[in-house]
């Protein structure tokens, strides 16, 4: 039986190091009914990869699937019983098992919205039950040349796996289609930043407005980054919000010059009163911020960055860094130094009072790219 300490360990393994798939094996599958692929080519979170559980049936992963087997030593190979048995090559052992999320029924091409689109373009599931969605599929700072060293957001308009910019209406039909998958029971929401004073702020008022007259009932997470007229937060939570993410992504400042260049005027300050303000408004353990790791930041300074956010109520959502394929590989995170970076920062959330298994709805509730929740649970 998975410990929570087991499954801690296990999933950051995974969420570093990802698993080769010999593509001569997708057929394979295929003709045991099974659709597995390398993930969506694209997106503004972590692409390339599918969703997986670990053999507790509980705990939750995205777990980068390679073409190449130089980049991992964990080999996915046949599925046995409902699970796929992963090999370390290295030390030529089983390394586990595990269970592949199938994809949902509405990512069939027949699945249209009223206006005819794929339903697929509009929104995907994100582990089990988070619907996911970029409402806007651009931003200024790809527009300019200074995008985020790791984001592919408009890799998938290049692909056409997706549409510009997405309406209530759409998404509340997406919504109905995979709620009756039992595969929606809160939802993401995330966009590129606008040219915009409000950059972006506007467009989710107006979508947020409209998913609730449809879905009331259904959690909303949204994404952006710090706001210099904090008001807007206030108006994204009268709409419809019940949990935001105001996203640093990288912490350390000489990083976050060369990671995210167009992102880099907005102050640490400015990130800060965002983040009061937003859990003034929001409440408690419904305020989070997605946190890079594995650029070579020094793990000591890290964990002090670590520190005063969670301090201000924050949840971190600590992330290993993923190459998006058509943009310059990026660095593997190491796992043992992840994995004592998950430790300590889930000793840092009781310490402040942070909880993110209180979380209504996204990516903290989903949990599929991070293992700060395992560490939590591993920890009290």
């Amino acid at each position: 039986m998975i410990d929570n300490h087991q499954a801690l360990k296990i999933k950051t393994e995974l969420l570093c190091k990802g698993l080769y798939l010999d593509e001569r094996l997708i057929e394979h599958y295929k003709a045991q009914g099974i659709n597995i692929d390398y993930g969506r080519k694209g997106g503004a979170g972590p692409s390339g990869g599918r969703y997986f559980l670990l053999e507790d049936g509980l705990t939750l992963i995205n777990i980068a699937l390679w073409n190449n087997p130089k980049k991992t030593e964990l080999s996915l190979k046949e599925n046995k019983e409902g699970y796929f048995q992963v090999y370390n090559e290295n030390r030529n052992e089983l390394f586990g098992r595990l269970k592949l999320i199938r994809n949902p029924r509405f990512y069939s091409p027949e699945f249209k919205t009223s206006d005819g689109i794929p339903m697929k373009k509009i929104a995907l599931v994100h582990g089990i039950d988070c619907l996911a969605s970029t409402i806007y599929q651009k931003c200024v700072y790809w527009g300019c040349g200074e995008a985020c060293s790791f984001c592919g957001i408009e890799i998938s308009l290049q692909n056409d796996s997706t549409i510009v910019e997405k309406n209530a209406k759409q998404m509340s039909e997406v919504i109905n289609a995979a709620k009756k998958e039992g595969r929606c029971n809160h939802m993401t929401l995330t966009s590129g930043t606008d040219e915009t004073l409000d950059k972006g702020a506007n467009r989710y008022i107006e979508l947020l407005k409209g998913v609730k007259k449809n879905h009331a009932d259904l959690p909303l997470h949204i994404q952006i980054e710090a706001l210099e007229d904090l008001e807007y937060i206030n108006r994204l939570k009268e709409a419809g919000a019940d949990t935001i993410g105001i996203h640093i992504e990288v912490l350390d400042e000489n990083l976050r010059r060369d990671i995210t260049p167009g992102k880099f005027h907005l102050s640490h300050k400015l990130y800060e009163n965002n983040w009061k303000h937003a859990i003034e408004v929001f409440g408690t353990n419904q305020v989070s911020s997605y946190i890079l790791t594995g650029f070579g930041e020094n793990k000591v300074k890290f964990l002090r960055d670590v520190e005063k956010v969670v301090s201000i109520g924050v949840i971190p959502y600590i992330t290993p860094v993923r190459s998006i394929p058509r943009k310059k590989d990026l660095p593997i995170t190491d796992y043992n130094e992840l994995l004592d970076i998950y430790t300590k920062t889930a000793e840092l959330m009781i310490q402040y009072g942070v909880n993110p298994l209180k979380n209504r709805a996204g990516c903290v509730r989903c949990s599929g790219c991070s293992a700060i929740n395992e560490a939590y649970k591993a920890a009290v």
